[in-house]
């Protein structure tokens, strides 16, 4: 066993040292210009997906690199609108399949009219849709976000990112992408998308090849751009393992080195926005419970991208997990586990978690940034539901509010005739809405193995006075009060 070990050992160094010289022997001189308006802009990092260089005074670049590459691509910078190509970002340029060892790759900016200082975020996860009669909806939330930004936003630049799952079946043909990016940029804003394990090619033989498909739509699968003085960064971090959805949250190595030479060009102390699928924290993990982690539900080498993280005020955004969640991971790093646009995938109007379907949206200013959650169709205020006695199969005596955007900063408090009675009391349990629901409706639905979940942004309270009148009041996290009443009869 042992010299098998040995032997294998020595074939794959043979493999990789063959691999190395191949690359060494087929080098190419890739090199060009990004400008605007005729004028080379300096100081813009271009990259191959391993290593960046910064463009000089005259906006130039040179680099050498493999004949292997892919893409060739840039990080946007702040003043400069995104270029947009077949209604996605066109940061990007394929390398040609023929190579010759010098290809000129110019990238052509224009300026933008707009201050970025202020703008919006918009983010959906996991839309993922599977049949042609759900795509009503999605265009339905892309009106909704088009309304918001009117309304509540007139004036400010918007940018959108999906936290990947775009598609549900990537072997449905004709393919999802091409409806579900017409139907996402009806928000009339760029939006930005991260892979997610159901945008992988299934029918490949390793990690190394699961991605075609996404990247004929979508382009690269790791990069980053800049907005008013937030720097972004779109990272995959999704292992295959070659075995239909089975697969591990991770980042490679050389997305860490690439992510490492990305924010060595920002400043300590600004705010980075992470974008990624599988989020790097869990329940479990709160709670103590390490042991219980799945691989498939966490990014198993958080750590790392923690440690690059230290110097910068950072927001990690996720999906996946199919409920909402945020995590305080330390003062200087926040997580956002976003609850998915299609909730119980389309078949019920709230997540398995009661979470209504919707998105999340982030307001900067100056880097600073404040959040709430957007419902599709609701009030930009609607941030809980109030339920009376006997509505939670949980706490029947009590009455029962589900504050999806909870985090440990929030205040949920209740008053009872107009007594203060205090802040209601934290449980894990089931939401009555999604609960009830799936009791009933679940023998109809499409994926019959989708149902309730338990959830820790659950709060109950027991009144104390027969009839009384019962407002609850939450204050999140930048001290907005939202509030709901109700006559309750016990």
């Amino acid at each position: 066993m042992k010299q098998k070990l040995v032997l294998f050992l020595c074939v794959l160094q043979w493999g990789l040292l063959v691999s190395n010289i191949q690359a060494a022997v087929n080098p190419v001189c890739y090199y060009g210009q990004v400008s605007s308006a005729g004028k080379g802009i300096a100081n813009v990092p271009v990259t191959d997906g391993t290593q960046i260089v910064i463009t000089d005074k005259q906006g130039k670049y040179s680099m050498t690199s493999t004949s292997e590459v892919e893409y060739i691509y840039i990080t946007l910078p702040d003043g400069f609108e995104v270029p947009m190509k077949d209604k996605v970002p066109a940061f990007f340029q394929k390398v040609p399949a023929k190579t010759s060892k010098k290809v000129r790759m110019d990238f052509e900016l224009i300026r933008s009219k707009e201050d970025n200082k202020k703008h919006i975020l918009v983010v959906w996860a996991d839309p993922q849709v599977y049949f042609d009669e759900e795509m009503p909806q999605v265009r339905q939330a892309s009106q909704d976000v088009k309304d918001l930004l009117a309304t509540s936003y007139p004036g400010l630049p918007a940018y959108g990112i999906v936290c990947g799952d775009i598609i549900g079946d990537i072997n449905k043909k004709p393919s999802y992408f091409s409806p579900m990016i017409d139907a996402i940029s009806e928000t009339k804003i760029p939006f930005f998308y991260v892979i997610g394990n159901h945008d992988l090619d299934l029918n490949v033989r390793s990690n190394e090849y699961a991605r075609s498909t996404y990247k004929s739509y979508f382009g690269p699968t790791y990069y980053s751009f800049n907005r008013g003085n937030v720097h972004y960064v779109i990272l995959d971090d999704i292992f295959f393992l070659a075995k239909s959805y089975l697969y591990a949250g991770y980042l490679t190595e050389q997305q860490l080195q690439w992510l490492e030479q990305d924010l060595k060009q920002v400043t300590p102390g600004s705010t980075v926005v992470v974008a990624i699928h599988i989020p790097t924290y869990s329940r479990e993990a709160r709670n103590k419970e390490w042991g219980k982690e799945s691989t498939m539900k966490v990014m198993n080498n958080r750590s790392s991208l923690y440690e690059l993280l230290k110097p910068y005020n950072a927001h990690i955004m996720s999906g996946h997990e199919h409920y909402n969640e945020n995590y305080i991971l330390a003062d200087n790093l926040y997580e956002h586990v976003h609850a998915p646009l299609s909730t119980l995938f389309w078949q019920a109007p709230w997540a398995c978690d009661g979470t209504p379907g919707g998105y999340a949206v982030y307001e900067f200013d100056e880097g600073e940034v404040t959040w709430y959650y957007k419902s599709v169709g609701k009030d930009r205020n609607y941030q809980f539901e109030l339920y009376p006695v006997g509505a939670s199969r949980d706490k029947k005596d009590a009455i029962v509010a589900n504050v999806w955007n909870y985090d440990s900063t929030w205040k949920v408090k209740w008053y009872e005739n107009g007594i203060d009675r205090g802040e209601m009391t934290r449980y894990s349990g089931y939401d009555p809405a999604i609960y009830n629901y799936c009791e009933k409706n679940s023998s109809t639905f499409k994926h019959k193995y989708l149902g309730a979940g338990v959830t820790e942004h659950l709060f109950y309270a027991i009144p104390q006075i027969e009839d009384s009148n019962i407002k609850v009041e939450v204050t999140d996290h930048c001290g907005k009060v939202y509030t709901q009443e109700m006559k309750q009869s016990m």
